[in-house]
Parts: C-alpha cells; structure tokens; sequence
C-alpha cells in the first residue's frame, strides 16, 4: 500500500493548517483555467474554500471571471454538501417540500408538463423546523445567447435549471453564515446575458454597443452630442464608428465554443500579441464547466496551455517563507 492510499492525500490536498494556496495548487489552478486574478482574488478564493470546505481541485468550487470581475461560484451539490455537512454538526433537520413550478396564469403545480417554459420555480427548504422558501422567475436568470435565444440547456431543461436556481436561493437563505457571497453556475449563467454592451468590451474599455432599441444608430445616424434634440438637418453629418473587427467577431462567439475556436486560430495567425486571446481562451473554459452538456470537452485550440506570464500573482507558502 503507497503512502498516497494510506494518507488518503495528495499535493492538491488543502491542509488544515494551511494558510494559502501552494506553489503546486497555484499551478495546478493555473492550468484549470484561472486566469487574470489579483492576489487578492487568490486570498479571497482560498478563504471561500477553507469556509466551505469545497475542494477547487475536485471542481467542486470555482473562481471565474465575468464582466472583468472574478465570480466564486459552484454547483447545487456544492450547496447541498455545504447544507448537509452543516446540519449534521449542529444536529438540526434538513428537509424539503416538494417543487413546484408556475405558469402565467398564476397556479402552482407539482410537475411542469408544458413545453413553455414555466415563468417561476419555488422550492422550499426545511431548516430545524423552519420554513426558507425561494422563488426564481425565469426571466431574470434564463441564459440566452448573442442573438437572445436561449442557451443549449436552458432550451431542453428549463424547469431543471429554474428549479436549481430556486433551490440555490432557499439554500441560501437557511444557511447565510455558509452561503453568503456564494453562487452556483445555474444563478450566473444569466451574468452573460447582453445588457446593452458587450461583456468582451472591457478589455479595450469600449463604448457600450448600441441597444436594439435605437433604430436611429442602426441608420448610422448616431444622436446629438449631449443627448440634445436638434433636428436630423441641423445635426452635423458624421461618419459613423467602424467597430473594431476582432470586438464583433468576439460578441458573435461568445456563447459559442465551435465559433471561440475558430475565433482563436484566427487571433493566433493574425493577431498573435492581442491581449484577448487570454479572455477567448477563459470563455472557452467557462462555458465548458458551467454548461458541459451543450460542449462537451474544451478543445485545446481554444484551451491552450497557460504561459507562465499567465500564472496566478499568489504569493504562496513556499515563496513567503
């Protein structure tokens, strides 16, 4: 018997005692995907884990960046675990009734049937006798692509996922001292969602795109300076922006790993020192972890081994000491 099976750990392992991540945890951190932290991230992150208990190295947590931020997230199991283990130490109850799902006309049901998706979920979670219900409507955390339909698996099992994200918001409120400031990936996914800009276009800090609502500029008529209301014939003729060609070939691939890989090969050949390769390279990772029915596995174009200009800026045990 190795001292591996007989310890029952590994260099990935977090300690009890442990302070911070180690030299071989950032690595292998690095080489999941986590990219474009702060030091803080890192700090904050290893926080999360030791809290929660979560192993990142068995995926069970996350650290992912969205709109320039980094999110910590998991999935449900990640909460139920968190509940289960909590529970257990405190000697409570855990329980819940049963979910129930609500179309337009207002009535609950057992079951949902229909081939709309239902406008709401509603669980409810049984903590030491008390009642911590949660309701998400489908239209504040249905993911949906660049062009607004919905994603691969908010298309094929909508109930499914509303019903885990009400799940996730009753979870947390009967366990906010675990569950605070934690998500899991079926709450964030609506994160990506097109809200008048482009989530890539921080990288270069661009300009919000226009809103499908703005007929005007889809004219290339863009409106007065200031927002006043000087007629068309008054208003200067101007030509309108060109719009930077790698910035709208990366709004058209983003929900789309078969367009992120050939949106990647693309920047290797032409744009080889463009800074966002980096961020397609994240998405590619992102979208595989948080929807790995719709993907399937990351494909290494997309997914490149990270360079070491890339590593996590964590000042680990080893290099503190």
């Amino acid at each position: 018997m190795t001292d591996l099976t007989q310890s029952g750990t590994t260099d990935l392992t977090i300690q009890d005692g442990q302070t911070n991540f180690t030299q071989a945890q950032a690595t292998a951190l690095q080489h999941m995907g986590v990219r474009g932290a702060t030091q803080a991230d890192a700090q904050v992150f290893f926080h999360v884990c030791k809290r929660t208990g979560l192993d990142p190295f068995a995926k069970q947590i996350y650290m992912i960046e969205r709109q320039g931020k980094q999110t910590i997230q998991t999935g449900i199991d990640g909460f139920r675990l968190i509940a289960d283990r909590t529970t257990r130490s405190t000697r409570e109850t855990l329980g819940y009734e049963d979910t129930q799902w609500c179309g337009p006309d207002g009535q609950w049901r057992d079951v949902w049937l229909s081939e709309d998706p239902p406008a709401a979920a509603r669980v409810v979670v049984r903590r030491g006798g008390e009642r911590f219900p949660g309701i998400a409507l489908f239209s504040e955390y249905a993911a949906r692509k660049r062009n607004g339909d919905l994603t691969q698996m908010w298309k094929d099992r909508p109930a499914g996922q509303l019903a885990k994200c009400a799940e996730a918001l009753a979870l947390r409120r009967a366990f906010p001292q675990d569950l605070s400031g934690l998500y899991t990936s079926d709450e964030m996914q609506q994160a990506d969602n097109v809200r008048g800009s482009s989530p890539v276009g921080s990288a270069q800090n661009a300009q919000p795109a226009p809103s499908a609502a703005s007929p005007v500029e889809h004219q290339g008529h863009p409106p007065a300076a200031g927002g006043g209301t000087d007629s068309a014939e008054d208003a200067p003729v101007k030509e309108p922006p060109r719009e930077d060609p790698v910035e709208a070939r990366m709004r058209e691939a983003w929900n789309d790993v078969d367009q992120l890989r050939k949106l990647h090969k693309w920047m290797s050949s032409a744009h080889p020192d463009d800074a966002r390769l980096a961020m397609i390279r994240q998405r590619g990772i992102e979208l595989t972890q948080t929807q790995p029915d719709d993907d399937g596995v990351v494909d290494a174009e997309v997914v490149e081994e990270p360079q070491q200009a890339e590593s996590l800026p964590i000042e680990t045990e080893e290099t503190a000491a």
